[in-house]
């Protein structure tokens, strides 16, 4: 039967692929890159708002945190982004936790790699769903207010399809921090494959019998074989019992009387 990952190794794994996500988020989405990213999507000239890095850079801003709120910036919106941001993490956390209770111990990588590319997906969208709902309405890099009413009913569908091209672009850095965590913790499972265990199994019971000593055991030539009814003790004994045995009759007692009666 197949064994599953470990808690331990599944906290690990999911630790090290969200702490990669953060990283991402940290450094592609901070108001430092705002300008730089707003040009690459909606840039004046036409090379730069079509080219082949307009729709990466627009999926990963999805998440346009910043320190403090932008000139003219409602307080909820800042909230909103800062929010998401946050949540992402951790929900990604626990999806790739949850996905890694399903995931063999050994030979799921690929299982693992899929799964944890889905998670960051799923987990974005809930993050910027839940973000729009301390916003008030959709959250949209650039767009200071105005944007679709949480109420409304497109405004999950369009923070959802926003989480799901994230995940696109994001999600492989994640699943692949995932696999190499998964490669670099095999001995954390506790199953005793680690080093510095030693099986009961391998314990070398033959240390443990007991000195060479007299044999007792049967042997044809042994003094105790059933075709020998006396002990062989020597050579002085086997000359013994090869010879005959002879009868020797007592001594007789002189009779005076010459074997007559005697009288009393």
């Amino acid at each position: 039967m197949t064994e599953n990952l470990s808690a331990r190794r599944g906290m690990l794994i999911a630790g090290f692929a969200a702490l990669a996500l953060l990283a991402l988020v940290a450094a592609f989405d901070n108001q430092g890159t705002h300008t730089w990213r707003l040009d690459q999507m909606t840039g004046d000239r036409e090379e730069t708002a079509h080219s082949w890095t307009a729709a990466p850079v627009q999926a990963l801003s999805a998440f346009d945190w910043r320190v403090a709120p932008a000139t003219g910036e409602p307080t909820r919106i800042f909230l909103g982004f800062l929010g998401a941001a946050v949540l992402v993490v951790l929900f990604t956390f626990l999806l790739v936790l949850l996905v890694c209770r399903g995931v063999a111990a050994s030979r799921g990588r690929w299982a693992l790699f899929a799964a944890s590319w889905f998670a960051t997906a799923a987990g974005a969208g809930l993050a910027l769903v839940a973000g729009s709902a301390i916003a008030g309405e959709s959250l949209v890099i650039g767009a200071t207010s105005g944007g679709t009413r949480f109420s409304y009913g497109d405004t999950y569908y369009l923070m959802l399809n926003a989480g799901l091209v994230f995940g696109l672009f994001a999600g492989w850095l994640v699943g692949l921090v995932a696999v190499i965590t998964y490669g670099v913790s095999e001995g954390a499972d506790g199953n005793g494959d680690g080093p510095g265990y030693t099986s009961p199994f391998s314990y070398d019971y033959g240390s443990a019998a007991p000195t060479s000593g007299p044999d007792y055991s049967f042997s044809p030539g042994s003094p105790y074989s059933a075709s020998s009814s006396t002990p062989d003790y020597g050579n002085s004994e086997e000359s013994s019992a090869s010879a005959p045995t002879q009868i020797v009759p007592p001594p007789q007692e002189n009779d005076p009387y010459g074997g007559g009666n005697r009288s009393y």
